[in-house]
C-alpha cells in the first residue's frame, strides 16, 4: 500500500503535491500539448507542488525524470489519457508502486484521477481503477478542482469527505454516480481560442525532435464520419495569428511546429509561414490537405527545407471517400502529386483505411485506377528530367470505430478479412517502381477497437491482460466477455452506449442521420466559418447556449466561488 502523504506538509511547503503521469514514453508527452498545458497551469499555482512522470517502459514503471521521487510521495496522481493503450498501462504503473488498482479497494491516499481526449471518448473500460475523472479541455475548471482538493488535503481530510466535496462539481465524473456530465471547454465569443497552447518542454528527447509546438486550430469542421476529432472538439476554433506571432517573439525558438487539423484551410497559413521564414525559423507541419497544395506554396516548402509531403487519403475508392465525408477531390490531388514530383520532394506519404462499413470488390478495382494515376501523374511532374519523388510510401491502417461519430455503429473486419486485403494491395503496388506499402496488424487494432467500445465489464480484461505480462491474447481466452460482441456485427442505432453519460453537445439525433447519408454516399457540408452555433444542426447550439457557458469562457472564471467549495 502507498504510505501516506499527509504528514508531510512542511516537506512540500505547505503545498499539494500533484503527479502528472504521462502513461506513454517521454518522446510523446513532450508532443502533447494538452498535458503540457495541465503542467503548466498547476505549476503556475502557489497552492500545488507539481512532478512529471512518464512511462519507463524497461522498468515497469512512471519515472520522474526530475527528482528521485517516485509516485509513493504523492497523494494526487493525475493520469493524461491520450489513447485507449494508455488503459493498460495505467494498471501496470499502479501495481508497480502497490496501489490497488481498483477505487473500491483504496480507502486513504493517493486520490487517482485522469483526464485527457479519452475522458471525451469512451473512459469506462478503466474508470474503476479512478476516483474520479475529468471531463473537459485544459483550459477549463480543472485548476479550479485541483484547488478544492488541495484545500481538503492540506486541511487534513479524507478521501471520502474529498470526493463527496467534488461530486457534483463541472466536469467531474465519478464511477457508479450515473448523472450526466457535461463536457468543460474554453470558447470565446469570437470563436477563436484565447490562449493557444504551445510547449512547456523542448527537447531533443521529443518525437518533434528540438521543436516548439503551437496550437494552430482545435477540432476539424471537415466532420469525416469515421474521425473522433471532428465531433468531440466541437466547435472548432482556431488561434488568433497576432497570438501566436507574440508567443514566437517571446520564446524566440529555433524551429516551431505547427498542431492542428487541416492546416491548408487556415487562411493565415502562408503569411505566418512566410514570417517564420523571413525570422530564420524553422518549421515542420502536422497535417496538409492536397487541395490547399498549389505551387507557389509547394515551392516554398521546398525552398525552406521541406523534404516529405504527407496526405492523407483515408477510402480505397472515390464512393468510400466521399460516403466518409472526406472533401476529396481526385483532380486537385494528382495535381498536387504532379507538382510534388516536379520539384523533387523526397518523400510522398499517404495513408488509406482499410475495412470501412460496406467496402468491397469494386472499391478495390477503383484503388487499382487510383494508383495508375498516381503513377502518371508522378511520371508527368518528371518530365524530361526523369527525376521525381524518390519515394512514394503507402500505410493501410485498419477501420476502428470510435464513440461519438457516425461509424460508431459499425463492425470490424475480423484478421483474416484484413490481411487478404493487405495482400491484395500489396501485389498491386509490386507493380510500381518507388512505391512501398505496409499496414498494421489488424489484431492490436481489434483491441484497440474493444478498448475503444467497451464498458466496466472491459476492466476485467485489463486486469487479466496485467497479471499475464500483457498477453492480450491469453487474456482473452480467460475473460468471461466476448469480443465480437463489441466489434462483431452492425449495432442498432436504438442502442445505448455507456459513453452516452457524457454530454459534448453533438446531438444522437445528428450522429444517426450522418450514419444514414454514409449508407447513401451523401456529403455533409463543413461548419462553417462564423462562430458557432451559426448553423444549428448538431446540437452545439443548445450546448452552448446553457447558462454554464457565461460570456463563453469557462466557468472556473467567471461564475465565482460558489461553484466550488473549499473542501471542508
Amino acid at each position: 500500500m502507498i504510505r501516506n502523504c499527509r504528514g508531510q506538509t512542511k516537506e512540500w511547503g505547505g503545498r499539494l503535491p500533484v503527479a502528472l503521469v504521462f502513461p506513454e514514453e517521454e518522446s510523446l508527452a513532450l508532443s502533447t500539448l494538452g498535458w503540457q498545458r495541465v503542467y503548466k497551469d498547476l505549476g503556475h499555482n502557489n497552492l500545488f507542488y507539481v512532478e512529471r512522470f512518464f512511462w519507463d517502459r524497461k522498468s515497469g514503471k512512471a519515472k520522474c525524470p526530475d527528482s528521485d521521487k517516485t509516485l509513493a510521495d504523492f497523494p494526487l496522481i493525475c493520469f493524461s489519457l491520450n489513447f485507449e493503450g494508455d488503459f493498460l498501462t495505467l494498471i501496470n504503473i499502479l501495481k508497480a508502486e502497490n496501489i490497488p488498482i481498483t477505487a473500491s479497494e483504496r480507502s486513504d491516499w493517493p486520490l487517482i484521477m485522469a483526464g485527457g481526449p479519452i475522458a471525451f471518448l469512451n473512459p469506462f473500460p478503466v474508470i474503476p481503477s479512478l476516483d474520479f475523472l475529468f471531463v473537459g479541455e485544459s483550459e477549463g475548471r480543472f485548476v479550479a478542482i485541483s484547488e478544492v482538493i488541495g484545500n481538503a488535503w492540506l486541511k487534513g481530510n479524507s478521501v471520502s469527505q474529498v470526493i463527496a466535496s467534488i461530486s457534483g462539481l463541472p466536469g467531474i465524473m465519478i464511477y457508479g454516480q450515473q448523472q450526466k456530465v457535461k463536457k468543460q471547454i474554453f470558447l470565446t465569443a469570437e470563436g477563436y481560442l484565447d490562449s493557444p497552447c504551445h510547449s512547456t518542454f523542448v527537447s531533443r528527447a521529443s518525437v518533434f525532435r528540438d521543436s516548439f509546438l503551437m496550437e494552430i486550430n482545435r477540432g476539424c469542421p471537415y466532420g469525416c464520419r469515421f474521425c473522433a476529432a471532428g465531433f468531440i472538439y466541437r466547435p472548432p476554433r482556431k488561434s488568433k495569428t497576432q497570438d501566436l506571432k507574440n508567443l514566437v517573439q517571446k520564446v524566440n525558438p529555433r524551429k516551431v511546429g505547427l498542431v492542428g487539423t487541416a492546416l491548408t484551410d487556415w487562411e493565415d497559413l502562408f503569411s505566418f509561414l512566410t514570417w517564420l521564414h523571413k525570422r530564420k525559423v524553422k518549421f515542420s507541419l502536422s497535417s496538409l490537405r492536397a487541395d490547399g497544395l498549389d505551387r507557389k506554396f509547394l515551392e516554398f516548402l521546398r525552398r525552406s527545407g521541406t523534404r516529405s509531403i504527407t496526405l492523407a487519403v483515408e477510402g480505397v475508392s472515390s464512393r468510400l471517400r466521399r460516403a466518409m465525408n472526406k472533401h476529396f477531390s481526385s483532380e486537385k490531388f494528382f495535381r498536387a502529386v504532379e507538382l510534388i514530383s516536379e520539384m523533387q520532394f523526397n518523400t510522398l506519404k499517404l495513408y488509406f483505411i482499410l475495412g470501412l462499413p460496406g467496402e468491397s470488390d469494386k472499391d478495390f478495382h477503383d484503388l487499382a485506377h487510383f494508383l495508375e494515376m498516381l503513377e502518371q501523374a508522378r511520371k508527368k511532374g518528371m518530365g524530361r528530367k526523369k527525376k521525381g519523388v524518390d519515394l512514394i510510401s503507402i500505410s493501410a491502417s485498419m477501420f476502428v470505430p470510435k464513440p461519438w461519430t457516425p461509424l460508431q455503429w459499425s463492425p470490424m473486419d475480423k484478421e483474416e478479412v484484413f490481411l487478404e486485403k493487405v495482400r491484395r494491395i500489396k501485389k498491386m503496388c509490386a507493380q510500381y517502381k518507388g512505391l512501398r506499402f505496409q499496414a498494421e496488424k489488424p489484431f492490436s487494432s481489434r483491441i484497440q477497437g474493444l478498448l475503444s467500445k467497451g464498458d466496466e465489464k472491459v476492466h476485467d480484461l485489463l486486469v487479466l491482460a496485467s497479471e499475464n505480462d500483457n498477453n492480450w491474447r491469453k487474456a482473452l481466452k480467460m475473460w468471461s466477455g466476448n469480443i465480437e460482441d463489441y466489434i462483431g456485427s452492425e449495432l442498432s442505432v436504438e442502442k445505448d452506449f455507456v459513453w452516452d453519460t457524457i454530454d459534448l453537445g453533438v446531438d444522437r439525433r445528428y450522429l444517426i442521420r450522418e450514419f444514414d447519408k454514409y449508407k447513401k454516399e451523401m456529403l455533409t457540408s463543413p461548419c462553417p466559418d462564423e462562430p458557432c452555433p451559426s448553423c444549428r444542426r448538431c446540437g452545439m447550439d443548445k450546448f452552448l447556449s446553457d447558462s454554464s457557458f457565461p460570456e463563453r469562457r469557462p466557468a472556473a472564471l467567471t461564475s465565482g466561488k460558489k461553484d466550488f467549495p473549499d473542501g471542508n
